[in-house]
Protein backbone atom coordinates (compact mmCIF):
# COMPACT_ATOMS: atom_id res chain seq x y z
CA UNK A 1 0.00 0.00 0.00
CA UNK A 2 0.97 3.62 -0.33
CA UNK A 3 1.80 4.94 2.75
CA UNK A 4 2.05 8.49 3.47
CA UNK A 5 4.68 10.62 5.50
CA UNK A 6 2.89 13.41 7.57
CA UNK A 7 4.68 16.63 7.27
CA UNK A 8 3.48 20.06 8.03
CA UNK A 9 2.09 22.20 5.73
CA UNK A 10 1.43 26.00 5.96
CA UNK A 11 -2.05 25.29 3.68
CA UNK A 12 -3.62 23.67 0.79
CA UNK A 13 -0.95 25.33 -1.93
CA UNK A 14 1.50 24.28 0.02
CA UNK A 15 0.19 20.21 0.55
CA UNK A 16 -0.38 20.75 -3.23
CA UNK A 17 3.18 22.36 -4.23
CA UNK A 18 4.76 19.58 -2.81
CA UNK A 19 2.97 16.66 -4.00
CA UNK A 20 3.96 18.80 -7.75
CA UNK A 21 7.59 18.55 -6.36
CA UNK A 22 7.65 15.54 -5.33
CA UNK A 23 6.07 13.45 -8.52
CA UNK A 24 8.14 16.25 -10.16
CA UNK A 25 4.85 17.14 -12.41
CA UNK A 26 5.06 20.14 -14.86
CA UNK A 27 3.24 22.51 -12.97
CA UNK A 28 1.34 23.99 -16.40
CA UNK A 29 0.30 20.22 -17.17
CA UNK A 30 -1.00 18.86 -14.09
CA UNK A 31 -2.35 15.09 -14.12
CA UNK A 32 -5.55 16.35 -11.68
CA UNK A 33 -6.47 12.82 -10.88
CA UNK A 34 -3.42 11.53 -9.43
CA UNK A 35 -2.82 14.44 -8.06
CA UNK A 36 -6.26 14.76 -6.10
CA UNK A 37 -5.79 10.66 -4.85
CA UNK A 38 -2.36 11.51 -3.52
CA UNK A 39 -4.12 15.10 -1.96
CA UNK A 40 -7.27 12.66 -0.41
CA UNK A 41 -4.85 9.98 1.18
CA UNK A 42 -2.85 13.04 3.04
CA UNK A 43 -6.18 14.48 4.51
CA UNK A 44 -7.21 11.08 5.64
CA UNK A 45 -4.24 10.20 6.67
CA UNK A 46 -4.29 13.48 8.81
CA UNK A 47 -7.97 12.81 10.14
CA UNK A 48 -6.46 8.88 11.49
CA UNK A 49 -3.66 10.97 13.50
CA UNK A 50 -6.29 13.38 14.99
CA UNK A 51 -5.00 16.40 13.08
CA UNK A 52 -7.57 19.17 12.88
CA UNK A 53 -7.78 19.79 8.45
CA UNK A 54 -8.44 23.47 8.30
CA UNK A 55 -11.61 24.04 5.88
CA UNK A 56 -9.23 25.70 3.66
CA UNK A 57 -7.59 21.97 2.60
CA UNK A 58 -11.28 20.67 2.13
CA UNK A 59 -12.10 23.45 0.06
CA UNK A 60 -9.20 22.63 -2.05
CA UNK A 61 -10.42 19.04 -2.47
CA UNK A 62 -13.46 19.97 -3.22
CA UNK A 63 -11.88 22.48 -6.46
CA UNK A 64 -9.48 19.44 -7.02
CA UNK A 65 -12.64 17.02 -7.85
CA UNK A 66 -14.65 19.66 -9.94
CA UNK A 67 -11.66 20.05 -11.68
CA UNK A 68 -11.39 16.57 -12.64
CA UNK A 69 -14.65 16.41 -13.55
CA UNK A 70 -15.09 18.93 -15.95
CA UNK A 71 -12.11 17.10 -17.56
CA UNK A 72 -13.55 13.95 -17.55
CA UNK A 73 -17.02 15.33 -19.01
CA UNK A 74 -17.45 15.34 -22.59
CA UNK A 75 -17.89 18.86 -23.82
CA UNK A 76 -21.06 20.05 -25.23
CA UNK A 77 -21.04 21.48 -28.81
CA UNK A 78 -24.21 23.40 -30.32
CA UNK A 79 -24.99 21.68 -33.90
CA UNK A 80 -22.90 22.95 -36.59
CA UNK A 81 -20.39 24.22 -34.35
CA UNK A 82 -17.14 22.63 -34.63
CA UNK A 83 -15.05 21.95 -30.94
CA UNK A 84 -12.68 24.69 -30.24
CA UNK A 85 -9.02 23.76 -30.08
CA UNK A 86 -8.85 27.31 -27.75
CA UNK A 87 -11.15 26.21 -24.79
CA UNK A 88 -10.41 27.54 -21.16
CA UNK A 89 -8.49 25.11 -19.24
CA UNK A 90 -10.14 23.87 -15.78
CA UNK A 91 -6.91 23.75 -14.30
CA UNK A 92 -5.64 27.50 -15.66
CA UNK A 93 -6.54 29.20 -12.10
CA UNK A 94 -4.72 26.80 -10.10
CA UNK A 95 -2.31 26.83 -11.98
CA UNK A 96 -1.79 30.72 -12.14
CA UNK A 97 -1.96 30.80 -8.00
CA UNK A 98 0.21 27.89 -7.90
CA UNK A 99 2.52 30.19 -10.18
CA UNK A 100 1.98 33.18 -8.35
CA UNK A 101 2.12 30.84 -4.59
CA UNK A 102 5.68 29.53 -6.07
CA UNK A 103 7.38 33.13 -6.57
CA UNK A 104 6.45 33.90 -3.15
CA UNK A 105 7.62 30.39 -1.65
CA UNK A 106 10.81 31.47 -3.16
CA UNK A 107 11.20 34.86 -1.70
CA UNK A 108 10.11 33.39 1.46
CA UNK A 109 12.94 30.66 1.94
CA UNK A 110 15.62 33.36 0.77
CA UNK A 111 14.33 35.67 3.91
CA UNK A 112 14.65 32.64 5.73
CA UNK A 113 18.27 32.02 5.17
CA UNK A 114 19.26 35.12 5.48
CA UNK A 115 17.78 35.66 8.59
CA UNK A 116 20.05 32.59 9.55
CA UNK A 117 23.14 34.12 8.30
CA UNK A 118 22.18 37.41 10.23
CA UNK A 119 21.59 35.43 13.42
CA UNK A 120 25.82 34.42 12.89
CA UNK A 121 26.60 38.28 14.08
CA UNK A 122 23.91 39.74 16.28
CA UNK A 123 22.34 38.29 19.04
CA UNK A 124 19.65 38.24 21.16
CA UNK A 125 19.72 40.06 24.57
CA UNK A 126 19.69 36.88 27.03
CA UNK A 127 16.66 36.69 28.71
CA UNK A 128 16.61 37.69 32.59
CA UNK A 129 15.00 34.69 34.53
CA UNK A 130 15.16 35.76 38.09
CA UNK A 131 16.29 38.13 40.00
CA UNK A 132 18.82 37.84 43.28
CA UNK A 133 16.83 39.03 45.62
CA UNK A 134 20.10 38.60 48.26
CA UNK A 135 21.20 41.78 46.58
CA UNK A 136 18.52 44.00 48.25
CA UNK A 137 19.20 42.84 51.76
CA UNK A 138 22.85 44.41 51.45
CA UNK A 139 21.82 48.25 51.58
CA UNK A 140 19.65 50.04 53.81
CA UNK A 141 17.74 53.07 53.37
CA UNK A 142 20.34 55.27 54.90
CA UNK A 143 23.11 54.03 52.71
CA UNK A 144 20.76 55.06 49.66
CA UNK A 145 20.75 58.28 51.18
CA UNK A 146 24.43 59.04 51.61
CA UNK A 147 25.29 57.91 48.39
CA UNK A 148 22.04 60.24 46.66
CA UNK A 149 23.69 63.15 48.78
CA UNK A 150 27.30 62.23 47.65
CA UNK A 151 26.45 62.26 43.96
CA UNK A 152 24.47 65.48 44.12
CA UNK A 153 27.27 67.46 45.80
CA UNK A 154 29.84 65.86 43.02
CA UNK A 155 27.26 67.19 40.56
CA UNK A 156 27.12 70.83 41.73
CA UNK A 157 30.46 71.11 41.94
CA UNK A 158 30.87 70.33 38.12
CA UNK A 159 27.81 72.51 37.08
CA UNK A 160 28.41 75.49 35.23
CA UNK A 161 26.16 78.19 35.13
CA UNK A 162 23.82 79.08 32.35
CA UNK A 163 23.46 83.19 31.38
CA UNK A 164 20.09 84.04 30.53
CA UNK A 165 19.49 87.19 27.87
CA UNK A 166 16.89 88.89 26.79
CA UNK A 167 15.99 88.13 23.03
CA UNK A 168 17.07 90.94 20.90
CA UNK A 169 14.28 90.41 18.02
CA UNK A 170 10.79 89.76 19.33
CA UNK A 171 8.28 88.95 17.09
CA UNK A 172 6.11 91.61 18.41
CA UNK A 173 8.76 94.16 17.26
CA UNK A 174 8.88 92.37 13.88
CA UNK A 175 5.64 92.98 13.00
CA UNK A 176 5.03 96.61 13.71
CA UNK A 177 8.41 96.98 11.73
CA UNK A 178 6.32 94.97 8.54
CA UNK A 179 3.57 97.68 9.09
CA UNK A 180 5.78 100.64 9.32
CA UNK A 181 7.22 99.72 6.28
CA UNK A 182 4.23 98.56 4.26
CA UNK A 183 2.75 102.11 4.78
CA UNK A 184 5.44 103.32 2.93
CA UNK A 185 5.89 100.32 -0.11
CA UNK A 186 2.83 99.06 -0.21
CA UNK A 187 4.14 96.16 -1.82
CA UNK A 188 7.52 94.36 -1.03
CA UNK A 189 9.74 91.31 -0.68
CA UNK A 190 11.56 89.39 2.13
CA UNK A 191 14.64 88.81 0.58
CA UNK A 192 15.13 93.03 0.77
CA UNK A 193 13.13 93.09 4.39
CA UNK A 194 16.06 91.04 6.04
CA UNK A 195 18.87 91.51 3.66
CA UNK A 196 22.27 91.70 5.66
CA UNK A 197 20.80 90.98 8.66
CA UNK A 198 21.46 88.42 11.95
CA UNK A 199 19.79 84.78 11.03
CA UNK A 200 17.93 84.72 14.52
CA UNK A 201 16.37 88.29 13.04
CA UNK A 202 16.03 86.36 9.62
CA UNK A 203 13.61 83.41 11.97
CA UNK A 204 12.11 85.77 13.89
CA UNK A 205 10.95 88.18 10.81
CA UNK A 206 9.32 84.89 8.88
CA UNK A 207 7.40 84.31 12.09
CA UNK A 208 6.25 87.43 12.50
CA UNK A 209 5.38 87.62 8.56
CA UNK A 210 3.17 84.24 9.89
CA UNK A 211 1.72 85.71 12.19
CA UNK A 212 0.14 88.99 10.06
CA UNK A 213 -0.84 86.30 7.26
CA UNK A 214 -2.54 84.87 10.00
CA UNK A 215 -4.39 87.19 11.09
CA UNK A 216 -5.32 88.70 7.73
CA UNK A 217 -3.36 91.83 7.33
CA UNK A 218 -1.28 91.26 4.70
CA UNK A 219 -1.16 88.64 2.13
CA UNK A 220 2.26 86.83 1.14
CA UNK A 221 2.91 85.38 -2.78
CA UNK A 222 5.34 82.59 -3.41
CA UNK A 223 5.58 81.94 -7.20
CA UNK A 224 7.96 79.05 -7.43
CA UNK A 225 9.67 77.11 -4.67
CA UNK A 226 12.25 78.52 -2.92
CA UNK A 227 11.56 81.61 -4.66
CA UNK A 228 11.30 84.84 -3.19
CA UNK A 229 8.26 86.19 -1.29
CA UNK A 230 5.81 89.56 -2.12
CA UNK A 231 4.23 90.99 0.81
CA UNK A 232 1.16 93.11 0.58
CA UNK A 233 -0.51 95.04 2.58
CA UNK A 234 -4.51 94.79 3.11
CA UNK A 235 -6.88 97.81 4.30
CA UNK A 236 -6.83 96.91 7.70
CA UNK A 237 -2.69 97.64 7.89
CA UNK A 238 -3.11 101.07 9.16
CA UNK A 239 -5.43 100.42 12.24
CA UNK A 240 -2.26 98.58 13.41
CA UNK A 241 -0.30 101.41 13.68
Amino acid sequence: MYKVKIKTFEGPFDLLFHLIEKNEIDIKDIPIASVFEQYMEYLNAMQEMDLDIATEFILMAATLLEIKSSMLLPKAQPEGKQLELDEADPREILVERLIEYKKYKVVANKLKSSNVYGLKFFREEPEIKYIDKSLLLKYSADDLKKAYIKILRRSNSDVIPIKYTKDQFTVEDKIKEFLKNLIVTPIMKFSEFVFNRHKVEKVVSFMALLELVKLNKVVAEQKKIFGDIIIKKTKEVKKWI
